[in-house]
């Protein structure tokens, strides 16, 4: 879950789109929903979550999102049960700007070896 900003007319700002996708177990991707009100506010987060319930979609087993809190607080009012995963992407912008320019190559590496590691206690260990 997220939104994108693109540009909806020849002229003019750009528009938050808020897409769904799921990733189904054989792989294949499927969107489920597109919004454009106030993409990514607790209020129409929810109203987008609530319609997918309301379509019939069950309790994803994990959701991947950026760190918007009004989305984070959407997802835990609906799916609480639902295990939340932080999008390596947006997660990967974030960091340079919490390490020293310098010491960005090997930390990167390091976070890369931590994510790829086959366990949680692997990962810790690493």
């Amino acid at each position: 879950m997220d939104a994108v900003y693109e540009p909806l007319r020849r002229w003019g700002s750009k528009t938050g789109v808020f897409c769904v996708w799921a990733i189904c177990v054989d792989g294949r991707k499927v969107l489920l929903s597109l919004s454009t009100a106030n993409s990514e506010s607790y209020e129409s987060c929810l109203a987008v979550l609530r319609d997918l319930v309301k379509r019939g979609l069950q309790t994803p087993l994990t959701i991947t999102t950026d760190g918007v809190v009004g989305l984070t607080k959407a997802i835990d009012a609906i799916w609480p049960k639902s295990l939340r995963i932080r999008c390596w992407f947006h997660k990967m912008q974030n960091l340079p700007q919490k390490v020293p320019p310098q010491a960005w190559p090997e930390f990167k590496a390091l976070v890369a070896d931590m994510r790829d590691a086959p366990t949680v206690t692997e990962a810790e260990r690493r």
